[in-house]
Formats: C-alpha cells, sequence, structure tokens
C-alpha cells in the first residue's frame, strides 16, 4: 500500500502476528472528547485466533482455574479481575474476549466435522470463513461504539436457529456483540450457519438511533428519536450486556442474558449438545492423532469438547431461581412485569438437566478409554511442576463445583424467598432437597465410586460454610440444615465396600465436627 495504516484519514482491518497477543481480535477506537464522534477506528485480528494455538498448551490445566474457565468459556477475566467482578458485580468493560472464545468455538466445530462422514478440509474453511466474518462484525461493532448483547442469542428457536434462508438475510443472533456458543446440529444434514454472518435487528437498530442524520428542530427531533426507541420491547431487539448476564455464580438474575449459549430455549440446547459431545466422543480416539503424531492434539480436543459441557451446566442452572427482567417504560406499548420468575417447569427442566448429566455416579464413565491417551506433548520442561496424568477429578470438580457455587449462592437463595411473594413455585427448601437428591440417592445403600465421593465431600462442605456464614438468610439455613442432617443420616448408614464405609465415616466425621464448632 501506498499509504500508512496509522494514517488517521483510514480505518483498516489489519491482521497482526504477535508473540505473546493480549486478545484474538480487538477494535479500539479514539473519539473527539468533545462531540464524541468516533475520529479513527481500527480492527486487528492475530494470527493466533485462526492457528488454533493461543490457549491450547494451558486449556488442560485444571489447577489454573482462570486459564481452565477461560478455556470452557465461562469466566473470562483474571483471577484478579474476577475477585473484582464476583464482589462487585460488575466487569472490565474494556475487555473483549470474543476472539477467544471464537477460537474455543472453531475447536469445537473441527471436532464436530472431523467425527462427520465426509469430512474436508473445504468444511473447516467454511466453518473458519463464518467465524472471521462474525469476529470482523463483532469487533467493528466495538468500534462503532456498540456494547455487548449477552442476550441476543435468544433471537431464533432450536428449529430456525438452522434455517439459513433465515439466518443470512436476518442474522443468527439479534446482535453480533454477543458471546454465541458455534450453532451445531446433531442432524449434519441439516446443519445450518455456524456463526452470524450479518448484522443483527439489535445493531441496525442501535445504529439507526446513533448515527442517522438527526433534524434541525429539537422538538421534531426528539420525536423521531423516541420513535425509534419506542420498538425496544420488540423481541429481536432484547438487549442485556455485561452487567447484565450470569457467567459468574451469584451475579445477576436473568439466565436469557448468558454467554456461551444459543437459541431462545436454551435448555433443550444444553440437552442436545450434551448428546452431541458424548457422540463426538465416542469417536474422538479414532480421529485424533493422525500417523506420526503425539497425543497432545487429542488431549486438547478432548479438553475443548469436554469443556461445552462445562458452559452447557453453567447456562443451565441459571434458570433455578432466576429472574426474567423487562425494562419498559411506564406505558409503553407491549411492555409486561418488569419482574417475572422462572416458570417451575422451566426450573425443574434445568435441574434434571444437570441432575442427570452432572451428578449422577455415571456422570464422566464414559469414554473410558480416552483416559490412557490424554497425554500432553512434552516440550522441554513444561509440564514438571504439575506432573502429566491428566488429573480427571481435579477437571470433572471445576464442572460441578460452578454449579454448586452458583446454585447455593446466597444471592440466589435470599431472590428464591424473595420471589416468592411474586411468582417464583420453586422453594428454597425443595431445590435444596432436590439437588441434595441428586448427590446422594443414587447410591447411598450401596457402593460410591470415586467422583462421587468427591462430589459429595465436596458439597457437604458448601453446606457447612454456608451453614456458618453471615451472608445468608434464615429460610436459607434453615433448609442448608436440613440437609445437612440428611446427609448424616446416610453417613451413618451401613453398607457398601470398605472405601464407601471410609467415605461415609468421611462424612459423618466432617458434619459431626462443623456442627460441635458452633455451640
Amino acid at each position: 500500500a501506498e499509504w500508512d495504516a496509522g494514517d488517521i484519514r483510514y480505518n483498516v482491518l489489519r491482521w497482526t502476528a504477535s508473540p505473546f497477543p493480549p486478545w484474538g481480535g480487538y477494535g479500539p477506537s479514539f473519539t473527539n472528547p468533545r462531540t464524541g464522534q468516533i475520529l479513527g477506528a481500527d480492527v486487528m485480528l492475530e494470527l493466533s485466533f485462526v492457528k488454533n494455538d493461543l490457549f491450547e498448551s494451558k486449556l488442560y490445566d485444571a489447577k489454573s482455574s482462570s486459564l481452565a474457565s477461560v478455556g470452557m468459556g465461562v469466566d473470562l477475566y483474571t483471577e484478579q479481575e474476577n475477585d473484582a467482578h464476583h464482589n462487585s458485580q460488575s466487569c472490565n468493560h474494556f475487555n473483549c474476549a470474543a476472539a477467544q472464545l471464537m477460537q474455543l468455538n472453531n475447536m469445537m466445530g473441527a471436532a464436530y466435522l472431523k467425527s462427520s462422514e465426509g469430512f474436508s478440509d473445504e468444511k473447516i474453511s467454511v466453518l473458519i470463513k463464518e467465524s472471521l466474518h462474525y469476529l470482523a462484525l463483532h469487533e467493528v461493532g466495538h468500534t462503532l461504539g456498540l456494547m455487548h448483547n449477552m442476550k441476543a442469542t435468544n433471537l431464533h428457536s432450536p428449529e430456525d436457529a438452522h434455517n439459513k434462508e433465515l439466518t443470512e438475510k436476518v442474522g443468527l443472533y439479534g446482535s453480533v456483540m454477543d458471546y454465541p456458543a458455534i450453532n451445531l446440529n446433531n442432524d449434519r444434514e441439516k446443519q445450518g450457519n455456524y456463526f452470524t454472518t450479518v448484522p443483527g435487528p439489535y445493531d441496525h437498530w442501535a445504529i439507526e438511533f446513533g448515527y442517522s442524520t438527526g433534524l434541525d428542530n429539537e422538538i421534531d427531533e426528539q420525536k423521531r428519536l423516541d420513535k425509534i426507541l419506542a420498538r425496544s420491547l420488540e423481541p429481536e431487539l432484547m438487549f442485556g450486556n455485561d452487567a447484565d448476564d450470569m457467567r459468574a455464580p451469584g451475579k445477576a438474575i436473568d439466565p436469557r442474558v448468558m454467554i456461551f449459549d444459543m437459541s431462545n430455549d436454551p435448555i433443550k440446547f444444553s440437552e442436545d449438545r450434551a448428546k452431541l459431545v458424548k457422540e463426538i466422543l465416542l469417536g474422538l480416539k479414532d480421529k485424533y492423532p493422525t500417523g506420526g503424531e503425539s497425543y497432545h492434539e487429542l488431549a486438547v480436543a478432548y479438553s475443548v469438547v469436554t469443556g461445552q459441557m462445562y458452559n452447557l451446566f453453567a447456562t443451565a442452572s441459571r434458570y433455578v431461581g432466576g429472574i426474567y427482567v423487562e425494562r419498559a417504560m411506564e406505558g409503553q406499548e407491549g411492555a409486561t412485569k418488569p419482574l417475572t420468575p422462572v416458570p417451575l417447569e422451566t426450573q425443574k427442566r434445568a435441574m434434571k438437566f444437570i441432575s442427570d448429566n452432572l451428578l449422577s455416579p455415571n456422570a464422566f464413565d464414559e469414554p473410558k478409554e480416552l483416559y490412557n491417551y490424554l497425554q500432553r506433548q512434552r516440550r522441554g520442561f513444561d509440564f514438571y511442576r504439575s506432573s502429566e496424568d491428566p488429573k480427571l477429578y481435579s477437571r470433572f470438580a471445576l464442572f460441578y463445583n460452578n454449579v454448586f457455587d452458583h446454585l447455593l449462592h446466597q444471592n440466589v437463595l435470599r431472590r428464591m424467598s424473595d420471589s416468592e411473594l411474586y411468582g417464583n413455585e420453586y422453594s428454597v427448601f425443595e431445590m435444596t432437597s432436590d439437588l441434595t437428591k441428586a448427590v446422594f440417592d443414587a447410591d447411598k445403600n450401596g457402593t460410591i465410586n470415586t467422583y462421587r465421593q468427591n462430589l459429595q465431600i465436596d458439597y457437604t462442605k458448601k453446606l457447612l460454610a454456608a451453614l456458618s456464614s453471615n451472608a445468608y438468610d434464615d429460610v436459607a439455613k434453615s433448609s442448608i440444615l436440613y440437609n445437612i442432617k440428611e446427609i448424616e443420616k446416610i453417613a451413618k448408614s451401613g453398607g457398601g465396600s470398605g472405601s464407601t464405609k471410609a467415605h461415609k465415616m468421611h462424612l459423618a466425621y466432617l458434619i459431626e465436627k462443623s456442627l460441635k464448632s458452633k455451640n
């Protein structure tokens, strides 16, 4: 080019290949401080986004909680930012992780395609092109001043999400500013767009408000803007940003404002995606690695594919105790109640999905034949601090502890009690009882496998910690104490293998020690 990309007269989309890229893509802009007018903007796309190697070496490090969470797409901050995020229920609005999430989406998409009949590089190329298209749209959206819209994936039904005639016209999401899960169809013959390739209805609406030509007459201009704003309750224009999303346990209240979900029925999406994950895992070893290579690619693929489950459990759990939020003005046409508790049936569906797929005795039994091959490639001394074994139970604990941390969070339990006054039908007592049954009932009179032993100990510890905390109200503590006593009965029952008896003894010890210390 005969011009400089740094010249203020040019707005560019720039490819970069940084040795330690801060993001996979970002869209910086600078404005006139007096008027807010954007003077210049550049979108950066890092090579690492396409190469899929930015986080690979750390995805499988279960002990690195923030990186493990990034790898699974839910907590997108550093450990320091997470602390502030959880405490203040705010977020770093200058941090966009869309490219990292798209990288993980692409890796999931690659595993999906490799497990399909008729796999080819051309199919991978379509996936990459759509993801690049989405990422460019997302980052250009930032340069124009658009905020994240984590509610936008609710645009279509699960069926319509794979109708290309529809999604290529109006978009796969209401806005390109969401953090979506990759759109995959369990019926591979009916696969639609993987990612949106056009701006959504919300984007057009927001840009119209911000950038359409104003009228000279102040009164007429206000009427024009009011007419645009009056559309805010149209379903395709729904909005919720980082401050509203429920990615962190206990944060926010509307489960529709969530990252890494898809469609207007995220629980069905979770159910379908869980089935797809299990199907892909069954054939994963046959697809990775190719001849003469190490098993590193297999270990990374396993991490990414199972990481989808982490996101599914997080998505479903947020519907328990959730409140649908609408922000209509009084008298606005189409307005409904500002606060509507999630229906009982929906909360129960979410709990059943979690119980069946995360808390059951055989939740992670398959495919066992993979576990012996989850070996990262040795690169000097990069693995010695944590040794080479895959630490499966540490990884599984990330899955269920994220769910426990949310369902047992003081904000959630208090909200469930409060919202009984305006429509919630799922009480704290019923929810915690259902949760305890899911954790203990399946094997309370038989042998308890090591996965369930870890699960039950961690769950009991969280109940005991909640009982001793001043953050919980008395209604929650009453239910918590009841469940602890129910667990104590199980712990003092006989039966099972020697390992099971030792486990029950451990449970009884923890409960007795904790309750005595409170007297």
